[in-house]
C-alpha cells in the first residue's frame, strides 16, 4: 500500500510538472481536439476505473496464518482425550470438547489428584462439562457428606484465587463440581508450558530449557516469519504449530545425548544467524554470545516458577 501511494504521488508530481511546459501544453490541445483521442482516452479511463474496483473489492489474498485460539482449543480437547485413555476420568457421551477452555483443562489433573486425596471410596469421577466451566460429576455416591467441604477447600488451596470452586445436589443426589476461571486470559507463554513440558517428558530434557529457547527465539509467536524460509514458534523449515516444540524436544534431545555441551545446544537454536556463518562459531559473536547467556538466564527463571520434571538423568 505504501508504494502505490508512493507510486501515485510521483506520477501526480511528473504530471503537474510536464502540463506546464509550452511544448507540452501544444500538443495536449492538438490531441484534445482529436476525436479519436477523445475516444481512446474515454475508453482508458473506463478500463482504468474498472481494474482499480475490481481491485480494492477482490478480497485480498491473505496468508496462511495460524488461528492459535483454535490451535489450543483442539490441544486441550486432545489433552483431555488423554486422560479419558488413562482410565483417572470418564468422559460423559454427550460432552462437547469444541470450545475447551485451556484455562480450566490445564488444571484437569490437578483437580483429579485432588478428588482422589479425598475420595476413598472407589469410583470414577465423569466430566459432564469442559467449556468455560469445568464440571465433574461425583456419580456413586448417596451422601456425600464432608467430602465436599474437604474437596471444596482443598481446590481453593491449590488453585489459587482466579478459581471459583463449587459443589452442587442435583437429582438423585448427584454431587457435581463445578470450577470457574475468573482471570485474566493466559498469554502464549502460559499456553505453551503444557506442550513444552509434553513435548520435555518424551525426550528427556528440562522443560525450563525449552521454554527459555521458545521465548528468546519467537517470544512465542507461532506466525513469526524468519530468514532463509525458517517460521514458527521456533524459526524451524518444518512442522506447524505446535509441532515445532515436539521437534525442538527432539533436535535438543539428541544434541544433548551426543555430549555437546548445553550452550553449544542452545546456539544452534539463535535465530539470527547471517549468510556463511556457522552455529559453532557462536562464541565468535558478540550478539550470539549474549543470546545463549540470555537463555541460560531465563532456564533458571522458568525453574523457579514450577516448569520442572524429575527425570533419573535429566538434562
Amino acid at each position: 500500500m505504501f508504494f502505490v501511494v508512493l507510486w501515485i504521488a510521483i506520477i501526480a508530481f511528473l504530471t503537474m510538472y510536464l502540463v506546464r511546459q509550452p511544448k507540452i501544453k501544444n500538443w495536449l490541445k492538438v490531441l484534445w481536439h482529436a476525436r479519436r483521442w477523445k475516444r481512446w482516452l474515454a475508453v482508458s479511463a473506463v478500463v482504468i476505473a474498472t481494474i482499480a474496483v475490481t481491485y480494492w473489492q477482490h478480497p485480498k489474498t491473505r496468508e496462511n496464518l495460524i488461528d492459535t485460539t483454535t490451535l489450543f482449543y483442539e490441544y486441550s480437547a486432545s489433552a483431555v482425550h488423554k486422560l479419558d485413555s488413562t482410565d483417572k476420568i470418564k468422559l460423559d457421551s454427550a460432552i462437547d470438547l469444541g470450545n475447551p477452555k485451556p484455562e480450566l483443562v490445564y488444571v484437569l489433573p490437578l483437580v483429579i489428584n485432588s478428588y482422589n486425596e479425598i475420595v476413598t471410596k472407589t469410583t470414577m469421577p465423569v466430566l459432564v462439562q469442559m467449556d468455560d466451566t469445568l464440571a465433574i460429576e461425583m456419580r456413586g455416591y448417596k451422601q456425600f457428606k464432608n467430602r465436599a467441604i474437604l474437596l471444596t477447600k482443598l481446590l481453593k488451596k491449590k488453585l489459587g484465587n482466579r478459581y471459583k470452586v463449587q459443589i452442587q445436589v442435583g437429582e438423585n443426589s448427584v454431587h457435581t463440581l463445578r470450577i470457574f476461571y475468573s482471570g485474566e486470559p493466559w498469554n502464549m507463554e502460559q499456553l505453551c508450558a503444557l506442550p513444552v513440558l509434553e513435548a520435555s517428558r518424551e525426550n528427556n530434557i528440562d522443560p525450563a530449557l525449552l521454554m527459555a529457547i521458545i521465548r528468546h527465539v519467537s517470544d512465542f509467536d507461532f506466525n513469526l516469519k524468519g530468514t532463509k524460509d525458517k517460521r514458527g514458534i521456533l524459526l524451524l523449515t518444518e512442522g506447524n504449530g505446535l509441532e515445532q516444540i515436539h521437534i525442538g524436544a527432539e533436535r535438543l534431545g539428541k544434541l544433548l545425548n551426543v555430549g555437546i555441551s548445553r550452550e553449544n545446544a542452545i546456539a544452534t537454536f539463535y535465530p539470527d544467524y547471517g549468510i556463511g556463518d556457522k552455529p559453532e562459531n557462536w562464541k565468535q559473536s558478540p550478539l550470539a554470545k549474549s543470546w545463549v547467556n540470555q537463555v541460560l538466564s531465563d532456564v533458571t527463571y522458568y525453574r523457579e516458577n514450577g516448569l520442572h520434571i524429575s527425570f533419573a538423568n535429566r538434562r
